[in-house]
């Protein structure tokens, strides 16, 4: 737990010290934040009054929503991932116990593996995905408990329940362990697992429904959506299992699953009792990650399955005497493997984040509310929304149902679609990308200024955000306004205005 929480707080600390702020190093925090400020006011979405499904997780926004709009609110991500990374290491460290591990091995893998294996760095995005590798561990920490006759937990039937809440890949491990359960004799907590988390899933689908949405999160199927711009399902996945496999992490995560097969064949002990059955569950859900999830940005979406098949293997290694030596031996392979993977862009790049997001999107939430305060187009949804009163209308189609239907529809959206949008929500001004949308850009709207990033450090979509007047008539007035908003810039902006036509 130590080691979780130390690396965990050299990044904050670090982070800090480049950008001079507290800042997330993803804007995607502030759309959950943005969420929870109107779930509190009686509105799913983004924008009051208009139901939205911008947010991946089912339940992380409504765990944002005490004090909206408030910086007690804004600190709400980081004191929900600061316990879920304590949480973390902690399961950690008693699997590791349970291995059977002592002495200088045990330390080695209770330090390493939560720093290499990236417990820290998911936390520090302030994103749920903390909590989802946190109810991960205890689903398998918790399954070969009850596999292996000690009983089954009540935490461990609340954390399968939770993770498909928390993050919809938690459906694979939580049924799986709801199967294996199932299949074992323990039907009472395997139904109440697979009545919770399904049901559960449902039972957001049929709300989504009731608002006049898609059954699954905007921000969901315009992440699988962009795979393929024609729409196909079956090639979706296929390209997705192809990118996914080009990536280290996901090498690593294989490479665990074909060790664990590998293991399994070669090895009676683990072709049948405890040990069979979780590494089923682990590496089906591996497979499941590979072809319908995602790897990678920030290096947050796959660290729940690696360090599950990890934790899994470590904990069948007791059953095998000799041959768990190899297996441990392939767990520290895996977790050097993933240290490679994942730390030098962790501490060359994304610890930089922070201050790109402070440079850019903070600037653009400030623009948007205190100096224009009218409604705005932006292809960043987070901050801009957070505290806005004012329309916000995201091209990108997490917040915006109509956008997310142009874009990813079954065909190509012709140029200039952004223009009858804005037109439609009464929208004054944009800040977009000119890589992603100068195409989409209405064939009236007058580029006004651009603001950019000098010195850029980190990764964002683009260090250059064009500013246009979305009804010509605005111009001179955004003109003047952003005239007036260029000097109170941080160090590391600049607000460049178009020369007057």
């Amino acid at each position: 737990m130590l080691a979780a929480l130390a690396g965990f707080l050299a990044l904050q600390v670090v982070a800090f010290v480049h950008a001079g702020v507290f800042e997330y190093p993803l804007d995607d925090v502030y759309i959950h934040l943005a969420m929870a400020s109107n779930i509190a006011r009686g509105t799913y979405g983004v924008n009051a009054g208009e139901a939205a499904s911008a947010a991946s997780s089912i339940l992380y926004p409504f765990l944002l929503v005490p004090f909206p709009d408030s910086e007690f609110q804004r600190l709400l991500p980081l004191f929900w991932n600061t316990l879920a990374v304590a949480g973390c290491g902690w399961v950690w460290g008693r699997i590791v116990a349970d291995a059977g591990l002592t002495g200088f091995a045990a330390a080695v893998l209770a330090v390493a593996g939560p720093v290499l294996l990236n417990i820290s760095g998911v936390g520090y995005t302030g994103m749920e995905a903390a909590p989802h590798m946190l109810a991960s561990l205890m689903i398998v920490f918790g399954l070969w408990r009850a596999l292996t006759g000690r009983g089954v937990s009540a935490w461990f039937i609340a954390a399968a329940i939770a993770a498909p809440l928390l993050r919809y890949e938690g459906l694979a491990l939580a049924l799986g362990a709801a199967g294996a359960l199932l299949l074992t004799g323990e039907r009472r907590a395997g139904l109440a697992i697979v009545s919770g988390a399904l049901g559960g899933v449902v039972a957001f689908s049929l709300f989504l429904v009731s608002q006049g949405l898609e059954p699954l999160p905007g921000s969901v199927l315009a992440k699988t959506s962009s795979l393929d711009p024609n729409g196909n399902s079956a090639l979706r996945y296929v390209v997705g299992f192809l990118a996914n496999l080009t990536r280290p992490a996901a090498m690593v995560i294989a490479a665990l699953a074909v060790v664990a097969v590998l293991a399994t064949l070669a090895l009676p002990a683990l072709r049948r009792g405890p040990a069979f059955w979780l590494l089923m569950v682990v590496v089906l859900s591996a497979l499941g990650h590979l072809v319908f999830g995602q790897i990678g940005w920030m290096h947050r979406y796959e660290p729940y399955i690696l360090i599950s098949l990890a934790a899994a293997l470590l904990l069948v290694s007791a059953s095998v005497e000799k041959a768990g030596i190899l297996l441990r031996g392939a767990v520290v392979l895996a977790i050097v493997g993933a240290g490679v993977s994942y730390m030098p862009s962790l501490w060359g790049t994304y610890v930089w984040n922070p201050r790109a997001i402070h440079l850019q999107q903070a600037q653009m939430a400030r623009l948007a509310q205190d100096y224009l305060d009218v409604p705005v187009a932006v292809n960043d949804l987070g901050q801009v929304a957070w505290g806005n009163r004012n329309y916000v209308l995201d091209l990108w189609g997490l917040g915006s149902d109509e956008a997310r239907k142009i874009r990813f529809g079954h065909e190509q959206p012709g140029p200039r679609w952004a223009g009858p949008l804005a037109g439609k929500h009464g929208i004054k001004a944009a800040m977009i990308y000119d890589d992603w949308f100068a195409t989409a850009a209405g064939e009236d709207w007058v580029r006004v200024a651009t603001m950019v990033t000098l010195e850029p450090k980190g990764t964002l979509g683009g260090w250059e955000v064009a500013i246009y007047a979305t009804d010509p008539s605005y111009a001179r007035e955004l003109r003047d306004k952003l005239a007036e908003f260029a000097p109170t810039l941080p160090e590391g902006a600049a607000v460049l205005l178009e020369p007057e036509t």
